[in-house]
């Protein structure tokens, strides 16, 4: 604990100073990003400068966070903003995103606690949470600031939300990484933060070559199916138990991931880079005859299932064409793999929404048909 004190008032400054603040040009330096709208890295000399802007804003682009990713024996001057001290040797993680893609670098030595460990399904986390390796730290709405103290990590990464007080986690001292990828416009863009988790971590090159792949395949699946002259209507999700249905809003990256897959999607107009908030008959109104029907469950679900959760299933087409596909997220890797690896899910779209194409329905690594 002492080792942050004399630093926590510097942080709490340093933070103070840059929210809210307008986004200017760097002078200098290679910029390192080129498809995120959220994320812009720039290689300086001797240190590399990473703003993350508000996902929040009213159209003008406004700082969340400036990070500066700077290796531990520099000494020299350095602009405002969160010092990260890299390549990050300790850290605890908050989400299974950013688990999965650091165990993919080749880093997961360096994660050394988590937050909700429950939800992470990749092997070598859930492994190290079950021999103690890594630490589970609570709950992430109300972590153990003890626990997470103990451990005494270079770095947290999280995922923010709006007007969201980070408590006692952001006055520790401790550098608060504030990942906000899922609120990116495009699969690609999202993926792209892959190169931040990279030079966090000391894996720079490896992220750059990761994520050159992923855009490589990405756009090649993407282009197969741009040529094709049928496009099958889709529906996600289902109603949550207080009635509210949330459908991806037009322009965020899962919309564009479902027109990328040659899919037409009901809400492609609506603007908004996050989810819907629709009652059932709204949903029923505009997505009744579509084709298919992709569900993200918490568990196994069958047909008799749905209907007893939401009787007007009935009354979608998709229902009685053989149209559902379920992906049980407590078996299935998905959220912890596709927002670094969108050309995964884009194929097994494209195999749902056109069959043959690419592959049989024997091959899908998310989805069931139920």
């Amino acid at each position: 604990m002492n080792r942050y004190a004399a630093i926590i008032m510097m942080s709490v400054s340093i933070m103070c100073s840059c929210g809210g603040a307008a986004i200017s040009e760097v002078d200098g330096g290679d910029t390192l990003t080129c498809e995120s709208s959220l994320l812009t890295l720039v290689d300086m000399d001797g240190y590399v400068l990473a703003d993350v802007a508000s996902p929040w804003g009213n159209g003008d682009r406004r700082l969340l966070a400036r990070y500066v990713l700077v290796g531990r024996d520099y000494d020299g001057d350095l602009p405002e903003g969160t010092i990260v001290r890299v390549p990050i040797e300790s850290s605890v993680v908050y989400s299974g995103v950013y688990g999965g893609v650091i165990d993919e670098l080749g880093a997961i030595d360096a994660v050394s606690g988590v937050a909700d460990g429950h939800y992470f399904s990749t092997g070598t986390i859930v492994e190290r949470i079950a021999s103690g390796r890594i630490v589970d730290v609570g709950n992430s709405a109300s972590v153990s600031i003890e626990r997470i103290l103990d451990l005494e990590p270079d770095a947290i990464l999280l995922s923010p939300y709006q007007n969201e007080d980070l408590g006692a986690v952001g006055k520790s001292g401790i550098p608060v990484v504030q990942c906000v990828d899922y609120m990116e416009r495009t699969p690609l863009g999202r993926a792209e933060w892959v190169k931040f988790i990279g030079r966090l971590y000391g894996c720079g090159a490896e992220a750059d070559s990761l994520y050159e792949n992923v855009r490589r395949e990405y756009e090649s699946l993407r282009c197969k199916v741009a040529v094709l002259d049928s496009a099958p209507t889709v529906l996600t999700e289902q109603p949550m138990p207080g009635g509210t249905w949330d459908v991806p809003a037009g322009d965020s990256y899962m919309a564009r991931l479902l027109m990328d897959a040659g899919a037409n999607y009901p809400w492609s107009g609506s603007p908004g880079a996050g989810s819907l908030k629709l009652d059932v008959a709204a949903v029923l109104d505009r997505a009744q005859h579509a084709d298919y029907w992709l569900i993200r469950s918490y568990g196994p679900l069958s047909a008799k299932g749905l209907k007893a959760s939401n009787p007007m299933s009935e009354q979608f087409d998709a229902y009685h064409k053989r149209g559902i596909y379920v992906c049980d997220t407590t078996e299935s890797p998905l959220f912890d793999e596709f927002p670094f690896h969108p050309e995964r899910l884009l194929r097994e779209y494209i195999m749902i929404f056109h069959p043959g194409m690419i592959g049989g329905e024997e091959s899908l690594r998310y989805y069931k048909r139920i």
